[in-house]
């Protein structure tokens, strides 16, 4: 009797009407906005809001399309590119010195590469900027 009711207890659903229709309710994937909520936390964010919110994310993703865009066209890309592989090999390197880094070696480029790094480091102080970050006030220092 006992097994019995635990079985009962586990098969029973969570709702009032257990008729076909609501049953079909119950089951149904569009659920009122208010239930899908509770099923997730409202402490717990998604890996987009966790990246939009990590500055430092943000700057080495910008490094990395430095690395990217000097292996793909050494030849424009030039010397600068030797720092970036420097930098990248120190594990101190802080945000702020990757930044001024790419800010002096996208004005030192030239042709596309210029273009295509003016661009990386323009994205990344748009973001900066959005969020007020330290970073930006940190190279007004310096």
């Amino acid at each position: 009797k006992e097994a019995k009711e635990k079985v009962q207890d586990t098969v029973t659903l969570p709702i009032d009407d257990t008729s076909l229709e609501g049953v079909e309710e119950y089951l149904s994937p569009e659920k009122p906005p208010e239930e899908s909520k509770e099923t997730q936390p409202p402490s717990e964010k998604t890996d987009e809001e966790l990246y939009e919110e990590c500055e430092p994310c943000h700057v080495g993703d910008a490094a990395a399309k430095f690395g990217i865009i000097c292996r793909e066209l050494p030849e424009e890309a030039g010397a600068s590119c030797q720092l970036i592989s420097e930098m990248a090999e120190d594990e101190n390197t802080t945000e702020v010195e990757w930044i001024k880094a790419m800010v002096e070696i996208a004005e030192q480029a030239q042709g596309e590469v210029k273009e295509e790094m003016v661009a990386v480091v323009t994205e990344l102080t748009d973001y900066l900027e959005r969020r007020n970050s330290p970073l930006l006030k940190e190279l007004d220092k310096g």
